[in-house]
């Protein structure tokens, strides 16, 4: 193997087409290479065993068992992680996806489709994804040092919480399941929520999250007013806001945009400037540092600021980059998180301590 590549990556795919054509814009990654492909699940489980790769790319429809099957057996024997590359989802698709996280899958892409320019931007999505699973799995879990910021008298007056924003990208919908379950029902704030998926998983996302978790949850939509106890999803290629009196905008992504939409960074800013103290703002597992920026200003308004600590992360990056700019007072995994903020809930004057 070229000593410069560093992540061995195991493509199990039913279509010898699709897998040639996965194989060759994963290998044109000087950062990656592929170790083997898997045609069957029968393959798949052997070859990850003979293997061990670094990433594995699952297809959930294979000739003898459903890819949901693979990542089940695979991961029954040891840890790897996975990214499921499905068609574009129907509706049953989209449930099978979703399962598939439960189940262990790291994360899941749509195939490309055949506009110009699909497969180039496709591959430079995918190869990214992969590099940053493989980096989260060889680094070391450690917790960094969270530091306190100080507050004015004026901003520990209150002591109410009337949000919470979420942020998260890869790893995200499962963390999402797991702190909007421990959140619990009648949750006596909103929760407004920037999850980075592809455009065709949003609205699974959404039934998946309603059927998992105890509190509603729907896409968020232009104009309308966040009620307590209710989940928002930021829509695809659009950032969502906050405006005074908990009025939610929707802003379609601008052509040569600098950041990726929804951008937690847009979310948490716009909440902090309406709610200030009165706002809980919560950094979920993803790569990149969306949110960071966010999540400073949200901490230096005077609002309570948590991310997924590196242990329960699928990639500590967006934690990890809140962690270095000094925004975040709390390390945990999405449950403890929760469970902190029912505290705050049922104790409304820690919010101040």
């Amino acid at each position: 193997m070229n000593k410069a590549r560093w992540a061995r990556v195991l493509i199990v795919e039913d279509s010898p087409t699709t897998a040639r054509m996965l194989a060759d814009g994963i290998s044109r990654d000087p950062r990656l290479a592929v170790a083997g492909v898997a045609l069957s699940a029968g393959e798949a489980v052997t070859l990850a065993e003979q293997l061990r790769p670094d990433v594995m790319t699952v297809d959930l429809t294979l000739p003898d068992q459903t890819g949901l099957d693979v990542i089940l057996r695979v991961l029954n024997k040891s840890y790897v992680p996975i990214i499921v590359v499905s068609s574009q989802p129907s509706n049953g698709m989209a449930s099978t996806a979703f399962r598939a996280l439960l189940a262990g899958a790291a994360d899941i892409v749509p195939k490309p489709s055949g506009a110009p320019g699909a497969l180039r931007a496709f591959f430079d999505d995918l190869n990214e994804r992969i590099a940053a699973l493989a980096v989260a799995r060889s680094v070391p879990t450690h917790r960094p040092a969270t530091g306190r910021l100080a507050r004015s008298k004026q901003q520990a007056q209150s002591a109410t919480l009337e949000c919470v924003v979420v942020g998260a990208s890869t790893g995200g919908p499962t963390a999402l399941v797991d702190f909007l379950s421990a959140i619990g029902p009648e949750f006596p704030a909103p929760v407004v929520i920037v999850q980075h998926i592809a455009a065709p998983f949003i609205e699974g996302l959404v039934r998946w999250l309603n059927q998992e978790t105890p509190i509603p949850v729907k896409l968020a939509s232009d104009g309308e007013t966040l009620q307590r106890g209710h989940g928002y999803i930021a829509p695809a290629a659009a950032d969502l806001v906050v405006k005074a009196g908990g009025r939610l905008s929707v802003k379609p992504a601008q052509p040569g945009r600098t950041h990726i939409a929804p951008s937690a960074d847009a979310l948490f800013e716009s909440a902090a400037d309406v709610y200030a103290s009165r706002l809980v703002a919560v950094l979920l597992s993803g790569m990149g540092k969306d949110g960071a920026a966010g999540l400073l200003k949200v901490r230096a308004k005077g609002g309570k600021t948590f991310a997924q600590d590196e242990g329960s992360c699928t990639v500590f990056g967006m934690p990890a980059a809140a962690g270095r700019a000094g925004a975040v007072e709390t390390f945990a995994d999405p449950r403890s998180i929760a469970a902190s903020l029912r505290k705050l809930v049922d104790r409304p004057e820690r919010m101040t301590e």
